[in-house]
């Protein structure tokens, strides 16, 4: 009588993988991306689970649509060198008529990407070539091999063959989140009230809550909610919520805070064509510097 095999011996070596479907797939997504739009909202505020529920309450929408503006220098990136990746990966399932497509978003959003950040994307994927050479002389090292756990690694990494750069544009995506955790998700704007208002209720140098409060005209601070009568306004160095009415605004000007935001640069486009990078905001500093020679209610004074 013949031996019984293996797979009549392990009952759960004949069930079926499990596999995810496209419903489970969405919902864990969602879940991921509210989790990180929190974590968003709780390095904004400083790790203060106050400041964090003030955040919320005053724009849940504004978080999700700024949080994805504010990284558009490395998403912008991705989706170029991404669409090529995969294109090139799976090109024996594309279909021809979906070339011309492909080579056009990959051309539009690569023209787009800022140049420093295009050659940090090409960064990675040289990172991912790399990776998946080593994999690629692993397998061929474990495919002759007679040692059962060397077949079942060499059958595992087939799976991953192509995906290395996920996982590596992923880990420096995270990286860059991690690192810019505190960067709101709105301009910052450089503030000229005719009455003074509280910016923090502390002293935050001395780190034992000491009460301290310091009434300031000018400041640097993010926008986060407005109405007709009110504007709220996160203070750009201590992250207090403030709330002030419109009629105590005497002046607002854009600018980029150094501190926070992301730098800019010059578009692949505007590189091919010689063009440099100016940015219409003037540093922040420069900007509450200047407002210092600006008298309430009267016009704003020439630039000097």
């Amino acid at each position: 009588m013949p031996a019984p095999s293996a797979a009549t011996d392990d009952p759960a070596a004949s069930r079926p993988e499990p596999k995810i479907t496209t419903r489970e797939l969405v919902a864990v997504g969602s879940a991921l991306l509210l989790l990180l739009f929190l974590i968003k909202i709780y390095g904004v505020g400083r790790y203060s689970l106050t400041t964090t529920t003030a955040l919320l309450a005053a724009t849940p929408v504004q978080v999700a649509l700024g949080t994805v503006t504010i990284y558009a220098y490395y998403i912008l990136p991705a989706i170029a060198l991404g669409t090529l990746w995969f294109a090139v990966r799976y090109r024996a399932r594309i279909q021809p008529a979906l070339w011309p497509l492909i080579l056009i978003v990959a051309a539009v959003t690569a023209l787009a990407s800022p140049y420093k950040y295009l050659l940090q994307g090409l960064a990675v994927v040289l990172v991912a070539l790399a990776v998946e050479l080593a994999m690629r002389h692993l397998r061929r090292r474990w495919a002759g091999s007679a040692d059962e756990r060397l077949v079942r690694r060499h059958r595992a990494m087939a799976g991953w063959r192509g995906l290395s750069v996920v996982y590596v544009g992923a880990a420096a995506l995270a990286f860059q989140f991690m690192h810019s955790l505190d960067a709101p998700w709105v301009s910052a704007q450089a503030f000229l009230l005719n009455t003074p208002v509280v910016p923090s209720t502390q002293n935050l140098s001395d780190g034992v809550n000491k009460l301290q409060v310091l009434p300031q005209s000018r400041f640097v601070g993010y926008p986060i909610a407005e109405t007709d009568e009110w504007v709220t306004v996160l203070h750009a160095d201590t992250r207090y919520v403030m709330r002030i009415p419109q009629s105590a605004v005497d002046t607002r000007l854009t600018c980029h805070n150094e501190d926070d935001q992301l730098s800019g640069d010059r578009p692949l486009l505007e590189a091919l064509k010689g063009n440099t990078y100016s940015s219409p905001n003037i540093d922040c500093r420069e900007v509450v510097r200047y407002l210092a020679q600006k008298v309430p209610g009267q016009p704003l004074p020439e630039w000097k």
